[in-house]
This record gives C-alpha cells, structure tokens and sequence, in this order.
C-alpha cells in the first residue's frame, strides 16, 4: 500500500465522522431517533467497507448505540441497534461466492432490516404492556390528557377535517387565548377517543406497509450503493448493477405471484393474525412491482434525455411516495410488454 494514500484514508474517515456528527448528536439528545438512524445505517456502512474504510463501517453502529445508550434508552433498543447494519455488513461482503447473486444480497440485506425492525416493535410492545397498534394510541392520548394544548390540538385537527366534529356538539364554543384553547371537557373527551380509534387504524395500516417497503427499499439500494463504491474502488466504475436494469427474474415471478394470491387470501378471514399476515404479504408485493415501475420509468428517461436521469430519478422517488399505483401500473405493463425492450428497439429503427 502507498505510504502517501494513508493520510488520505484519514481524512476521509474524518470527514466521514463529522458528517455524521449532527446525526449522532440528534441521537443523543432524542434517542427515539437512533431507531431510524440504525434502519438506515446499512446505507452508510456497507459502502464504507466495499471502499476500503473497514474500520469505520464496522464502529459506526456501536457508536451509535453507545450515543443512544448516553441518551438514556434502554439497554434492551440499544443491543438491537446494530443488528441490521452487521447483518448487511456480513451479506454484502460474501461477493466472492459465485452462489451469492447480487440478488441475494439484496434479499439478504432486506431481510436484516425487516429483522430489525420487528425486533424494535417486539420490543416496544413489552414495554407498552399490549399489542402496538392498540397501546401505542393509548399511550399518546393519556400523555394528551392533560396536556394544556391538547385544547388547541384537537380544535386544529377538527378543522383540517383529520377529525370530524360530533353533531351533538356543532354549536359548541370553544374559548380561545393566545396560542390556547379550551374545550368542553365532553367534547374534548369524545374528541381524544376518536383520535385514539384514528391513530390506531392508521398505525394497523401503516406500519407493515412501511415496515416491509421501507426495509425493500434500504436492502435494494444498499446492495446498489455498495457495488457501485466496490466498482470505484476496484477502478471498474462499468462493472456495478443500475437501478434503471433492475428486473425480476423468471424464476421470481412465480414468488410475487405468491405474494398476491397470499395478500389476497388472507384477506378473506377475519382472524388478526391472517389480517396482518395479509397485510405484509400485499405490501410486499406492491413493493416488488412499484420498483420495477420505478425503473422503467427511470430507464425510459434515461433513454430519451441521459442527461436528466438524476430528475427521473427524482420524480420516481416521488411517484413511489405520492402516487405508487402509477409506478404499479407501469411496473405491470413492463412485466407484460417490457417496455424497456420496445423503447430501444424504437431508437433503433429512428
């Protein structure tokens, strides 16, 4: 190794470090936040440690628990903090088994963020003492209770229309000052127990919905970001996978099949756990389709304009959050008439 490239080493490791200071301070003075930071880890570690920076990708997550820990969670969040980006370290590190698709590691990098994040939710129910969706809802609203804005709250909720004004109370008055409001203590109360049915229905939906998406999208791209860093780091920039080549494999397509007739059979039963069940299984398949609708999209504006493919990629990100059922649709129709294949083929002919 070069002498000369080691104080290089070190200065990017340090600016590495203090980069992510903010976010570690952010951990420390609000260590709920830790819990999004080590999701999204793996993002960061596993493309340090296919660049060369080993040492760091395998101390970050331990400093991040340790800022938490100084944060006053508890020690139970605080083990669990490093499992997923460990894991991705271990997966993606296994490309020179030939056996070990880029595929797999996507999968297997998926796979330890779910891990995790079920961990934590395991976790926050035993310390809530009940299922999350119903104890967490109750949980917020006894804090609510008695807070002295709550007032203000619920009279801004009601206007946004989140929460619907019950008519036994429409000519009720409500006195206001300054940034406070009080309510009457009957509406107030039918007005938190709806919050609280809202906030669980909500959670009930939502949380396997960005459970299971949310981990697809951290394995994907950081199987992604970290071949690519591999490539920079090998001198073979060519050599790493695109998200605009993304495809699901023959093979595969049987298994998304699964998924749906799964999402859709479980949805029959009235029992919890197949409604959960069935939750998981629906958004996993949403997901799967909604990324190959998100590269089509960008591979199609790739091929028409190459110079804006970071705005594609933009405006797939933001279909993916705002209007998934267009990348849906489009993922659908490049499945059945692969679009990517009929747009060269039009470039051609011109």
């Amino acid at each position: 190794m070069d002498a000369a490239a080691i104080p290089g080493a070190w200065k990017k490791t340090l600016w590495q470090a203090l980069a992510l200071a903010p976010l570690l301070l952010a951990a420390y003075l609000w260590p709920a936040l830790a819990v999004p930071f080590s999701l999204l880890l793996p993002l960061v570690v596993c493309p340090a440690m296919a660049g060369g920076a080993l040492t760091f990708a395998l101390a970050l997550p331990c400093v991040l628990a340790g800022v938490c820990w100084l944060g006053g969670a508890s020690v139970k969040v605080v083990l669990l903090l490093p499992l997923a980006p460990y894991l991705c370290l271990l997966s993606t590190s296994q490309r020179y088994r030939r056996q070990f698709t880029f595929e797999g590691r996507a999968l297997a990098c998926t796979a330890a963020v779910a891990l995790e994040g079920l961990a934590l939710l395991l976790a926050l129910k035993a310390a809530l003492g009940g299922p999350v969706f119903t104890a967490l809802p109750d949980a917020l609203v006894a804090q609510l209770t008695d807070a002295p804005w709550t007032g203000a709250l619920l009279y801004r909720l009601v206007n946004l229309g989140v929460l619907p004004l019950p008519d036994a109370y429409a000519n009720t008055a409500a006195l206001q000052l300054g940034n406070l409001v009080w309510l009457n203590p009957l509406l107030q109360s039918e007005l938190l127990n709806m919050l609280r049915l809202r906030l669980a229905d909500t959670l009930t939906l939502w949380v396997p919905m960005v459970l299971v998406q949310g981990s697809m999208l951290v394995g994907l791209f950081t199987a992604l970001t970290t071949e690519r860093a591999h490539a920079r780091h090998m001198n073979d920039p060519a050599g790493a996978p695109l998200f605009r080549t993304l495809r699901l494999p023959r093979a595969a397509q049987g298994y998304v099949l699964v998924l749906c007739l799964g999402a859709l059979l479980a949805s029959l039963s009235d029992d919890p756990f197949l409604t959960l069940l069935g939750m998981l299984l629906y958004a996993a398949f949403m997901g799967v389709v909604q990324l190959l609708g998100a590269a089509t999209l960008v591979a199609l504006g790739a091929k028409a304009h190459p110079k804006r493919i970071v705005l594609y990629g933009v405006l797939a990100a933001a279909l993916f959050a705002l209007f998934p059922i267009a990348l849906f649709l489009l993922g659908v129709a490049d499945q059945l008439l692969n679009l990517r294949a009929a747009g060269r083929n039009h470039q051609e002919e011109e």
